[in-house]
């Protein structure tokens, strides 16, 4: 222990050795050759744990980080051993140079053991080759899932077209029918036509929505959209449910975004109109419509105080044809909210809500700042081009 003690408390003593100039016969070109390799491998050495500290500074998501910080840490003070080797000759710090070859000894220990615990992760690492496969095979199956939109989107129009024909005769063959011989139906017959026109009404709404619900993510083209103006445009057109709802609208300042116009006028047409449409009875709707900047991204808010939503339909309201209620108390297809979170998921968004039955519904959104969908991706990505 004594030696212990006394070796820290003279750890840069010298006075126990002479400088190395003086330990043996030393010729100024062997003895400055031997200070100048030190100095270059010293300078080399402090050099590499710098590249390393910065590639990892600014790498993000690199694979085992703990072995490259170590791997720094021994290289430096392989380096420190020689820069105290070529300091030896003025400055015989023996005892100090003892101490950093035994703290080489150990980080390099310690390295040796995190290759060993990460030898397997190690060996899990893609080849730059293999990313090139995988790069290739991802491009392919993007490429065949946009061709494979496209042929959907193309069926779905083909589809409704020849359901929208038929459906437009049969409307028309009961207007035609209602007004030739109206005259002699009776209450039954007139409450057929009516049921059986109402019927071929809800049909072509829900051929309509299954048509805009497929062609959601199909348009790639961007423009800066003021979602003031847009807001304001779906008011102005849907004024009446408005009226018919008594209802003030509270709006805030809101962003301006670059997206698809068509694509942010669904959402907020859907969320909107929900509000007006599942109010209370004998109370005047308010809603209120804001956003809050978080940084990458904007979160939007469609506050009502409507009905509400149990707890249990938080997720369930978001699905294609889930409806809560029956027709008769509120028309609709039940597709509405599943075009909003389609939407939201293909910009790379998250749709959400907050609701208290009796009280309230809150929709919230975020949109990133910089959307870019999948079809873009392909569009405009050079590594995409190169393999067209």
């Amino acid at each position: 222990m004594d030696q212990f003690t006394d070796f820290f408390r003279r750890l840069t003593d010298t006075s126990d050795w002479p400088p190395r100039w003086f330990c043996g016969n030393w010729t100024d070109f062997h003895g400055w050759l031997y200070i100048f390799s030190d100095l270059t491998v010293w300078l080399a050495y402090m050099a590499i744990p710098l590249i390393l500290v910065r590639f990892v500074t600014l790498k993000k998501g690199v694979p085992m980080p703990s072995v490259f910080l170590l791997f720094g840490a021994f290289i430096m003070l392989c380096g420190a051993t020689h820069l105290l080797d070529a300091t030896m000759f003025w400055w015989p710090a023996y005892r100090l140079n003892a101490l950093i070859r035994f703290l080489t000894g150990v980080v390099s220990i310690a390295t040796v053991i995190a290759l060993i615990r990460y030898f397997n992760e190690a060996i899990g690492l893609r080849t730059s080759g293999e990313y090139e496969s995988e790069l290739q095979f991802r491009q392919q199956a993007v490429q065949e899932l946009s061709r494979s939109n496209q042929e959907l989107q193309q069926f779905a129009y083909v589809a409704s077209h020849d359901l929208q024909a038929p459906l437009k005769t049969i409307v028309n063959y009961l207007t035609l029918l209602e007004a030739k011989y109206g005259e002699q139906l009776d209450v039954d017959g007139r409450k057929l036509i009516n049921t059986s026109t109402a019927a071929a009404g809800r049909m072509r709404t829900l051929i309509n929505d299954l048509l805009d619900f497929s062609r959601v993510g199909s348009v790639a083209e961007f423009e800066s959209v003021d979602m003031n103006a847009l807001i304001a445009e779906i008011l102005e057109e849907h004024q009446e449910e408005v009226k018919a709802a008594n209802a003030t609208v509270d709006l805030e300042p809101l962003p301006t975004l670059t997206a698809h116009r068509t694509d942010l006028k669904q959402v907020f047409q859907n969320l909107i109109t929900n509000g007006l449409k599942y109010r209370l009875p004998n109370a005047a709707t308010r809603l209120k419509i804001y956003a809050t900047d978080e940084g990458k991204s904007y979160r939007f808010a469609v506050a009502d105080n409507g009905i509400g939503i149990a707890p249990q339909h938080y997720e369930r309201v978001f699905q294609i044809f889930q409806r809560l209620h029956s027709r008769t108390d509120y028309p609709g297809t039940g597709i509405g909210l599943a075009t909003c979170k389609k939407i939201i998921d293909i910009y790379g968004g998250q749709i959400w809500l907050d609701s208290t039955p009796g009280v309230g519904t809150t929709f919230y959104l975020t949109i990133p700042k910089n959307i870019k969908t999948v079809q873009q991706y392909v569009q405009t990505d050079p590594l995409h081009s190169l393999n067209r």
